[in-house]
């Protein structure tokens, strides 16, 4: 063949061998196509946002509950082991990771909680140490809600709170309820804002308003959510308001443990040593007796496949000692709705709430030990009697 001829051939092969790899790139390309637009849709990338997201959410609740277990091992004096996992009790050496953690808490529930108990010391309560109140911390005049009033009666000082624990106490501010509320899906939570716990963080320390209780707000999250969990139930002014006060610095407190939001709480709402010790739903932890409390939590076996039937007949009967058509807010010198002192100091102190007595007679065991005489509540409005009594017959 002349060198011509040799030229033209080999232009043709690499011709050939061109368009080869071309037809094969754009099948490729092709295929990489229909992959793309089958499975990386916007519909497909917005489910994998969410799910992102939800794991981001699950994983900031895992995290703080695993600072709180680890707070309250570590409040222990150093006589009581930290690392509770490589010691041995009973779970340890047993190949299912739920019998290590149940064996754990027995150990807990046998060594750990178990505080020196003196004669004049009460076993349903904490044991905290009682310091006067400074004069300066206490204001007569009544304040806006941004700076809520401090009553003498239910906050402690700053002194009372920061006192080093006698030996083989815990400071109170440390000891959190044990709770067993499900994280992994927002409808097994007992109280529903506790499915957003960065948005509960960024929320204000006490609420901007409390009007943010009786009509809802935009501005603080917490507050909001508050309000449209206790909308559903059928409560006056006082019990809305009352309740999403204490409920929100509750909140506050469970997820930033510390001197200064534990002094926002009233006494009553402070954990007691039964609900540190056994598991129970978040929602137990806001009823304001502490007795009951601490009888639902141990009877909750009982009660919780009727949770909605007792949580319906307890917010029609838990009542504020508050007179009929009273108000509960009142304008300071900026012209600004604040609660009144007097309201504040009522619903801050335990025997300024009391249950009617179609409660007490429906659950007797939830009130057994309790001093019905200061709980108890009588209606003196005939309306408001009459009222109840439909609502029952309904």
């Amino acid at each position: 063949m002349l060198s011509a001829e040799k030229k033209r051939l080999r232009d043709r092969r690499a011709q050939q061998t061109f368009r080869t790899k071309r037809v094969q790139q754009m099948i490729r390309l092709k295929e990489q196509v229909a992959y793309c637009e089958q499975h990386h849709d916007d519909q497909g990338t917005q489910q994998l946002l969410q799910t992102i997201q939800s794991l981001r959410e699950q994983n900031a609740v895992l995290i703080q509950r695993q600072e709180r277990l680890r707070s309250l091992i570590l409040a222990w004096d150093d006589d009581y082991p930290v690392n509770l996992l490589t010691r041995n009790f009973p779970g340890v050496g047993q190949t299912s990771q739920e019998e290590v953690i149940q064996g754990a808490l027995n150990y807990r529930e046998e060594n750990l909680l178990r505080p020196p108990v003196s004669e004049d010391t009460n076993p349903d309560s904490m044991g905290s140490i009682n310091v006067n109140e400074p004069s300066g911390l206490l204001n007569s005049t009544p304040m806006s809600a941004s700076a809520p009033p401090v009553a003498q009666s239910s906050v402690s000082s700053p002194a009372a709170v920061l006192t080093s624990p006698m030996p083989g106490q815990c400071l109170p501010w440390k000891l959190l309820p044990l709770n067993d509320d499900d994280f992994s899906s927002s409808e097994s939570i007992s109280l529903p804002w506790f499915a957003y716990p960065q948005r509960i963080a960024s929320s204000a320390d006490s609420p901007l308003s409390p009007l943010d209780f009786l009509y809802g707000t935009r501005e603080n999250f917490l507050s909001d959510m508050i309000h449209m969990v206790i909308r559903r139930r059928p409560l006056r002014d006082p019990e809305r308001l009352a309740i999403g006060w204490t409920a929100y610095h509750l909140t506050k407190w469970l997820f930033s443990p510390g001197p200064t939001t534990y002094a926002r709480l009233p006494e009553f709402s402070r954990p007691i040593l039964g609900q540190t010790q056994i598991p129970h739903p978040m929602a137990l932890d806001f009823i304001p007796w502490p007795r009951v409390r601490l009888n639902l939590i141990q009877r909750w076996h009982v009660y919780r496949e009727r949770r909605d039937e007792l949580f319906g007949m307890l917010a029609i009967c838990v009542k504020v000692r508050w007179p009929w058509g009273e108000n509960i807010l009142e304008r300071n010198e900026r012209n600004e709705l604040c609660i009144r002192q007097s309201f504040y100091d009522t619903f801050m102190s335990e025997s300024g709430w009391g249950l009617t007595s179609e409660f007490i007679n429906k659950y007797p065991d939830l009130v057994a030990g309790a001093d019905l005489a200061s709980i108890i509540y009588e209606y003196k409005c005939p309306i408001c009697k009459s009222i109840l009594r439909s609502i029952f017959r309904l």
